[in-house]
């Protein structure tokens, strides 16, 4: 019985039928796999398009941050020299202040002397018209 069963497959097999039905089956699942194949290969172009986008952003945002972080040091740089700029400034004007007013002190006490120098002459001095000696160097300055 087995023999029989395998010679009506074998038969069936053989016939030409069978063997048409069996190409149009493979030549269709062929044509299936080849056009999943096609979707495929558009899906991965698509995806590597888009991960070429993304890697050309990715580079330009690089580049941009890099320019930010450039431009912010550079504005510190500036501010820093500003501020060092404005720090001779002030020293220079407070230089000059304290030069200003050491000879002013010096002045006041050198008129000083010579105020002490004038109340302390005595009434000799005055009638005959000797003045102070620190009165006289300063007339002559």
């Amino acid at each position: 019985m087995k023999d029989n069963y395998t010679l009506k497959k074998s038969k069936d097999a053989s016939s030409p039928e069978n063997t048409q039905s069996h190409i149009k089956k493979l030549e269709m699942e062929l044509a299936k796999k080849e056009s999943e194949i096609e979707f495929l290969k558009e899906k991965f172009n698509n995806n590597q398009e888009i991960l070429l986008d993304v890697i050309e952003e990715k580079k330009q945002l690089k580049k941009q941050v890099h320019e930010f972080e450039v431009k912010q040091l550079d504005e510190k740089l500036n501010n820093f020299q500003q501020l060092q700029r404005e720090k001779h400034k002030i020293e220079h004007r407070l230089f000059i202040t304290k030069k200003n007013l050491d000879e002013a002190r010096t002045e006041l006490e050198f008129r000083k002397k010579i105020i002490e120098d004038l109340e302390n002459r005595g009434i000799t001095d005055y009638i005959m018209g000797n003045f102070p000696e620190s009165l006289i160097k300063y007339n002559k300055r």
